[in-house]
């Protein structure tokens, strides 16, 4: 048969042919209703058995093949592609006019396409191309089994229904990829927003490969992450239609497959055909032909890879990769920083394990300690009223050296024992109803002085009864006592006060006409080991342990210690008590 090729309708019923194709095309609102349309709107023009659409991919290197009426016949190249000038479908796309030929006379033939349709006893085609303005997108193809089945005046009608076709596949593709990309931006912030709520390495990934496959409705999502020898990828999560896609912990080498390649060079891989890219590893068990890898890092360190497949020829494009790239990136610092909070939490539990340990060390040295420094103190004192001892008073200015250094040996035990007790949380508290006066004289004739210092103590008469453990409150006095005696190396008067505060509260204080704290110390006076270093205290003995056990004791008692410092003149120590109900 000639090959038919005319463009022209007849006058009289041209527009409204024309007119009517568009308010049903239009009324379409995707893809799916517009090919769901297009056997009704066709058949109404056209006589024909079947009716096949030709869409190109987006790099005009292939065209995909749609069985629209495949009738009572399984076709199966439905969903398959060839190369864009293969067949008459790219013959046409290629010259950009419509054709109805007979196959056996046709111009252009390709043994998968018009071999497949004679064996299914098609004769005869019309062509015509899906073009709007100078882009061509793709064909619209009409069959029949009869010889010279189509008419001349059923060219240009083809060309119409195709037009109108392609103008509505190009508005349901810009619809939707705008929809999609509004969408896909919404979802960026409120998907990394997600990824980035755990530190939890294993919930961080399964929850981003669910939520990105959820959310961009892609059809598999695995996640893979690199080994620390740099050689395996291991699959980690995964969420898709395949429940087996891949099994978990399934690795591969870096030097295979997309997947290696995008991990190995730091790029992402974007294929809508798979089997045309030789880096592509096939699996029997799916049937994947788009693919897109994108590396997961933080600068220019590679974590692992997020990839994304789909049976769909054609499933990604570039926004897809930038969406993904985007995501990817959030999900390499949300990696990044659960990694790293994994490792300070490794190093604190063996920081615990360490403390725990020093704890245990020193409670059993201090315990250890009291015992026979207890023992030399007695030594001491009983060889100081000895009669030998008292005829040489070299002797006793020996035993008394004696004396005081294991007392200041037995202070240190007793202070780190209590530290230890207080961090373990096992100093138990005796409270009872206190003579406050009397426990604060008790506590300062505890405190030796020197020549040179002088005590005033002042305690109001309406000042009586507390609630608190007695021996931990006459500690705190004394302890503070002390200090004040140490650190006034002038001499001078040292004062304590003992009056009513406020509401149920009693207040004590401890001055000194001491050195004062520099204010550039004053904030670590309450600290552990905390202690004033000036050239004053160099000759001064201390743990730096006894403010902060005073400080946890009050505390315990519900009271609050502080104090006021002028240095070179004076520092005042204040603590509150409850009285007793």
């Amino acid at each position: 048969m000639s090959h038919k090729h005319s463009t022209e309708l007849p006058v009289p019923y041209k527009e409204v042919e024309i007119q009517d194709i568009m308010v049903q095309l239009d009324a379409a609102r995707n893809r799916d209703e517009i090919i769901r349309l297009l056997p009704s709107i066709a058949s109404a023009h056209i006589d024909y058995r079947y009716l096949f659409l030709a869409q190109t991919n987006y790099r005009r290197t292939h065209y995909n093949f749609t069985v629209i009426s495949p009738g009572s016949t399984s076709f199966d190249i439905d969903h398959k592609h060839f190369a864009i000038h293969a067949g008459m479908p790219g013959w046409v796309m290629k010259h950009k006019t419509s054709i109805a030929v007979d196959i056996r006379s046709a111009p252009n033939t390709d043994p998968g396409f018009e071999g497949y349709l004679e064996k299914l006893g098609i004769t005869s085609l019309l062509i015509a191309p899906l073009q709007t303005g100078s882009e061509i997108v793709g064909a619209l193809i009409f069959a029949t089994n009869k010889p010279e089945g189509f008419r001349e005046t059923d060219v240009p009608m083809a060309t119409i229904l195709a037009t109108q076709t392609a103008i509505a596949l190009r508005n349901a593709r810009f619809y939707d990829e705008q929809q999609k990309r509004v969408a896909q931006l919404e979802m960026i912030n409120n998907i990394a927003q997600k990824i980035i709520s755990t530190l939890d390495i294993n919930e961080l990934l399964s929850s981003a490969a669910e939520i990105i496959q959820e959310n961009f409705n892609y059809f598999d999502v695995t996640i893979f992450l690199i080994d620390d020898n740099k050689e395996y990828l291991t699959l980690v999560a995964h969420s898709g239609s395949y429940i087996d896609f891949l099994p978990h912990g399934y690795r591969q080498h870096i030097s295979t497959g997309i997947i290696g390649w995008t991990a190995a060079n730091n790029q992402s891989v974007l294929l809508n055909d798979v089997s045309l890219d030789d880096r592509y590893l096939t699996y029997a068990y799916h049937n994947t032909n788009s693919e897109l890898t994108v590396p997961i890092g933080f600068n220019d360190e590679v974590f692992g890879v997020l990839n994304v497949e789909d049976t769909r020829l054609n499933a990604f494009d570039e926004m897809d990769m930038i969406v993904l790239e985007t995501l990817a990136d959030q999900l390499g610092s949300a990696l990044r920083n659960a990694r790293l909070y994994e490792e300070i939490k490794r190093s604190n539990m063996r920081l615990v394990d360490l403390d725990k340990m020093k704890t245990e060390f020193l409670s059993i040295v201090s315990h250890d300690f009291r015992s026979p420094l207890s023992s030399i103190i007695l030594a001491a004192k009983s060889l100081i009223k000895h009669n030998y001892a008292q005829e040489n008073n070299r002797i006793i200015e020996y035993l008394k050296i004696i004396e005081d250094q294991a007392m200041r040996l037995n202070n240190l035990a007793e202070e780190i024992l209590s530290i230890t007790r207080l961090e373990a949380g096992q100093l138990t508290y005796n409270f009872k109803v206190v003579n406050l006066p009397r426990l604060t004289e008790d506590a300062i004739t505890l405190v030796r002085l020197s020549h040179k210092h002088k005590l005033h103590c002042t305690i109001d008469e309406t000042v009586s009864y507390i609630k608190a453990d007695e021996s931990k409150i006459r500690q705190v006095i004394h302890n503070l006592v002390s200090n004040a005696v140490k650190y006034s190396p002038r001499g001078g008067a040292v004062s304590v006060a003992v009056k009513d505060y406020y509401g149920d509260r009693i207040l004590v204080s401890v001055s000194d006409e001491g050195i004062g704290i520099p204010e550039d110390q004053q904030e670590k006076i309450f600290k552990k080991f905390g202690r004033v270093h000036r050239e004053q205290t160099h000759n001064i003995k201390g743990s730096g342990l006894g403010l902060w056990i005073a400080r946890k004791i009050i505390q315990a008692h519900g009271g609050e210690i502080w104090f006021d410092s002028k240095p070179g003149t004076m520092t005042t120590f204040y603590f509150t008590l409850k009285k007793a109900q």
